[in-house]
């Protein structure tokens, strides 16, 4: 009797130890196959996100999100009933347009000033901020161009995008500056040789015709 007891625990003990090895090893599968998953989308967003950063900075993906924009902007303007004038309207695409402009200035200097290694900071942060302020101020002023024209009609949000076209000016020209300081060696060596080699050039010229 003892030893059918015997048997019986070690059986059971045998069973639990078997289930509980599995738990484990079902936990750590289940655990890595998460991180792997992690991993892969963080490796497959950033792919996707250099990609999509070159083809929009493509001339013809530029001028087809323009012309985009401008056919919904004209069928907003079609659809409004709010008693918005037409020459606002024109004047609120320009608006957006140049402030648009703007910032992308300002993102590809700074993307010229990387490219060359110049001391560039906070600049490429900054861009990520000018572009989720403009796209804040663009939303505002598809908004307030459903306004009907009058006094009482903020002015707010047309400053706010002179501020922030200001700004992207600013940003342009802090990363211009570093991109020309940091390319100034290498424009100065160039012209040192090739006037090194211009001068080689006429020497030997010049020794020719003494011997001719």
């Amino acid at each position: 009797m003892y030893r059918l007891m015997a048997q019986r625990t070690r059986a059971y003990t045998f069973v639990v130890s078997f289930l509980l090895h599995s738990l484990i090893d079902a936990v750590i599968g289940a655990g890595l196959v998460v991180a792997l998953v992690g991993v892969l989308a963080v490796a497959l967003r950033r792919y996707v996100r250099r990609r999509w950063d070159r083809l929009r900075r493509h001339p013809v993906t530029r001028g087809m999100v323009t012309s985009a924009s401008l056919a919904a902007a004209w069928r907003e303007r079609r659809g409004a009933t709010d008693g918005g004038s037409e020459s606002d309207w024109g004047t609120s695409v320009r608006l957006r347009r140049r402030m648009w402009v703007a910032v992308e200035d300002a993102e590809a200097a700074v993307r010229h000033a990387t490219d060359v290694d110049a001391p560039v900071a906070e600049l490429p942060a900054v861009c990520r901020s000018l572009r989720t302020v403009a796209d804040e101020l663009d939303h505002l002023l598809r908004l307030e161009r459903r306004l009907p024209l009058g006094p009482g009609r903020p002015t707010s949000v047309r400053s706010q995008v002179a501020e922030l076209m200001q700004a992207s000016r600013d940003v342009q020209m802090a990363a211009l500056r570093a991109g020309g300081d940091a390319s100034a060696p290498q424009v100065h060596n160039l012209v040192r040789e090739a006037r090194n080699e211009v001068e080689i050039v006429a020497a030997a010229l010049a020794r020719m015709r003494s011997v001719s």
